[in-house]
């Protein structure tokens, strides 16, 4: 029995509705992220609808303490990612950072999880680059431009970062909805002179 499906049966693991983005690119998720200039990947893992499998395994990973499930949930994709020649297209691998309150309610990011997966299928390096300044109130509930303007100017380098000018960052979140949330965690990024990627695992 394979690792994944000691974790998640193979029945399961067929029943995920993959987005296969990573054959063409660029793909409909660039649309989304108009904020970032030059955005070289945009890609997901799976589609998310309420009820699937997809739902229930981040649902395990976020609320219910399972970061084993966002362990195994990146490398399988890494593992995608890598068959088809992304190995080389980055530099770095980071995430979209979650306030401290947050991370400490919780345990740990789910984001992280997931890119610490990534990082052991594609073998790119994987740093904390960002913070999180501002605690803001739950996107979950918010509109589409009410949650662009619910994140804006909230994260920042962190000052151990590397210098990225001319460094290519794939930037990893769990869900995409509108996209607001990943596209402000790029920007520090993009001011500092990196190239910017986005990768979830689930997107709406």
């Amino acid at each position: 029995m394979s690792k994944s499906e000691n974790m998640i049966c193979s029945h399961c693991l067929a029943a995920l509705n993959r987005t296969q983005l990573h054959k063409d690119q660029p793909g409909s998720l660039h649309q989304r992220f108009f904020q970032i200039p030059n955005l070289q990947y945009a890609l997901a893992f799976c589609w998310f609808q309420k009820g699937t499998v997809i739902q229930k395994l981040l649902h395990q990973l976020k609320y219910e303490g399972n970061d084993a499930v966002g362990h195994l949930l990146g490398e399988l994709y890494g593992q995608d990612l890598a068959d088809y020649g992304y190995a080389d297209r980055w530099d770095y691998i980071s995430s979209v950072p979650l306030h401290y309150k947050k991370l400490r309610k919780r345990g740990y990011n789910q984001s992280d999880v997931i890119g610490k997966g990534l990082n052991k299928a594609l073998n790119v390096p994987y740093l904390t680059l960002l913070k999180k300044q501002l605690h803001r109130k739950s996107q979950t509930r918010k509109r589409r431009l009410e949650r662009f303007a619910n994140v804006e100017e909230t994260f920042s380098l962190l000052q151990k970062a590397p210098p990225l000018k001319g460094k290519h960052v794939l930037i990893v979140d769990d869900v995409l909805t509108t996209g607001a949330t990943i596209q402000a965690a790029c920007q520090p990024l993009i001011q500092a002179g990196a190239k910017v990627s986005v990768l979830v695992i689930a997107a709406v």
